[in-house]
């Protein structure tokens, strides 16, 4: 069960509540007695050395061409087997 906080509580004793999180608790924040929020850890991903996120390249940097969206030229939609 998650414990509850009230948000002036929360601002003053942001960092506290982190160290609980991170050592499992739910924590959820009230805001004029209605529960506005909940922290939860995130868990961490672990990637094997040198695999990339859905996009990225190695640096981290994910790019989309000015013309992703433009559609197919007939020569493109042929060697696509279309």
């Amino acid at each position: 069960m998650a414990s509850v906080v009230a948000l002036q509580e929360a601002q003053e004793k942001l960092a506290e509540l982190l160290d609980r999180v991170e050592s499992g608790e739910e924590i959820v924040i009230e805001r004029a007695g209605r529960a506005a929020t909940k922290l939860v850890l995130i868990p961490r991903l672990e990637l094997p050395p040198g695999s990339r996120v859905g996009g990225q390249n190695l640096l981290g940097i994910t790019y989309i061409a000015p013309d992703f969206d433009e559609p197919m030229s007939d020569e493109e939609l042929k060697d696509w087997g279309y």
